[in-house]
């Protein structure tokens, strides 16, 4: 997880801070939420290229063993990804319940799991409390290692001036090592059918650094700019894209309508006889789902939903305004009997216990 204006400022921190950006504490976290402004950032990302400094939590794997490893205590094939590949897999707990989804990249040498924000710690702990014999050493990243995330209906061709035809010629779940000037980086495709085609960049703390410098400074034509979380969330939520807030262990990946991360041919994981017994026997109750607000909230993000007997049968977990479609708008789960396009359901605010009524909506969102 990357985290800012705690302890020591990283080298981009102190790099942001030099043009007179500074990170924000929400929450008991600081981040840069806001580099220009929302309306600004957020038309960046939908007509020209965003960078935004991913919250992932950063963790490397080093040893012999670690790819078979993941592939018995995750949802995945891993044993057999390729070096200078990379895969998306699930780590589950005994209930079938995610943990986390992380991409895995095979550098050979070592791996690296890229997580959701504030898993850092927990997937840490998961992994080790199940190293017994193997060869498998955790570290966490996050201090010396950052991703960005290049993204936006320009990210494919502002890659392509940034990097040359080695970004324009990436293929599939391809790991590329670029180098420009005197300094290195990873870059990846990170697409998904609820996404524009966007890329992750790895690095470490002192070339993420030249690498934005550089960007910043040969943007040519291309509207590039900087993206903090405010917009991103927008953006995110809007694509369908989901973080820590819909994907945690009150979930499993039937529900999360993640089944390209699961494999059913491998045999025993962590949680794999529930995964499959859901799937075998029909159990899934409910399904991620999208809300249209009827009027915007007053202040809540998160909202219980209720049948007309007020029970409940859902909940909201991320909510904003959209700015392209001039309403508010949510992701979260609903009962499958109740996931009809349009349908008229009641909600309540976590915290305010204000009542408005959402439409049911299918992902991602479009104006």
């Amino acid at each position: 997880m990357t985290t800012f204006g705690h302890n020591e400022p990283s080298p981009v921190q102190t790099y942001f801070e030099s043009l007179g950006f500074h990170p924000e504490q929400r929450n008991g976290e600081a981040h840069f939420y806001k580099y220009e402004s929302i309306e600004e950032e957020y038309r960046i990302l939908t007509q020209g290229v965003g960078c935004r400094v991913s919250l992932s939590a950063l963790i490397e794997l080093h040893g012999k063993d670690t790819l078979d490893f993941l592939h018995r205590i995750t949802t995945n094939e891993i044993k057999s990804l390729p070096q200078n590949h990379f895969t998306k897999t699930i780590f589950t707990n005994e209930k079938g319940r995610i943990l986390d989804r992380v991409l895995v990249l095979n550098f050979g040498e070592k791996q690296l799991l890229i997580g959701n924000n504030g898993a850092q710690h927990k997937l840490s702990l998961w992994l080790q409390r199940y190293i017994i014999m193997d060869d498998v050493k955790v570290i966490e990243a996050n201090k010396q290692l950052v991703v960005f995330e290049i993204m936006g209906s320009q990210a494919k061709s502002f890659m392509t001036l940034l990097c040359g035809e080695q970004c324009k010629e990436l293929q599939g779940n391809e790991i590329r090592l670029l180098t420009l000037d005197d300094f290195s980086f990873h870059v990846i495709k990170n697409s998904t059918s609820h996404e524009e085609e966007s890329f992750l960049i790895i690095a470490h703390q002192l070339n993420a650094v030249k690498l934005l410098t550089y960007a910043l400074q040969n943007k040519g034509i291309f509207d590039f700019g900087l993206v903090g979380e405010d917009a991103y969330e927008i953006y995110r939520i809007e694509k369908g894209i989901l973080t820590e807030k819909e994907l945690n262990d009150q979930v499993n990946p039937h529900e999360a309508k993640l089944l390209d991360e699961v494999s059913f041919k491998k045999g025993c994981y962590i949680g794999q006889e529930v995964v499959a017994r859901l799937a075998t026997y029909d159990k899934v109750q409910k399904f991620l789902s999208g809300f249209l607000f009827n009027v915007s909230p007053s202040s809540d993000k998160e909202f219980t939903i209720l049948d007309d007997e007020n029970k409940e049968i859902g909940i909201v977990t991320s909510s904003c305004f959209s700015l392209s479609m001039k309403k508010s708008i949510g992701l979260g789960y609903l009962k499958k009997d109740f996931i009809t396009e349009n349908r008229l359901l009641k909600a309540v605010g976590k915290n305010s216990k204000q009542e408005i009524f959402v439409t049911v909506h299918s992902l991602p969102f479009r104006d």
